[in-house]
Order: C-alpha cells, then sequence, then structure tokens
C-alpha cells in the first residue's frame, strides 16, 4: 500500500497542489504549493514561505489530502 502511494506522489512532484492537514483538536491547516523532493521515507512540499515534511503513513492514515488546485 506505501508502494503505491509513493508512486502517486512521484506522480504528481512539481504540479500546483493543494493540501489540507489534520493538525489534531477537530484544526486543519491548508498550504498551496507544489512536491519537491521525495524521500524512502518522506516527501517535501514547498508552499510560497516554507517547507514541510510529510511521511507516506500521512495520507495512508488521511492525516493529510492532497487535491489539485
Amino acid at each position: 500500500m506505501i508502494d503505491k502511494i509513493k508512486s502517486q506522489i512521484e506522480n504528481l512532484k512539481g504540479k500546483n497542489l493543494k493540501i489540507k492537514v489534520d493538525v489534531g483538536r477537530n484544526k486543519c491547516e491548508e498550504y498551496e504549493g507544489k512536491i519537491t523532493d521525495t524521500y524512502k521515507k518522506v516527501w517535501l512540499f514547498k508552499t510560497k514561505n516554507d517547507i514541510k515534511s510529510f511521511s507516506y503513513t500521512d495520507i495512508l492514515i488521511k492525516t493529510v489530502i492532497i487535491s489539485s488546485l
């Protein structure tokens, strides 16, 4: 399952995306940007002001939801 998520993230690399991150206690944060790099355990998302890192498991457990702009 994780391998499938890795390949999907790899295919989205460089595209303009919007992600929604569940930060707990019924709070969510939304970011717009691009996936810049993918590594063995994590992937990087570059916003206008920052770089965020997420694990592939975050997508599996639906902590991070990716959508296109």
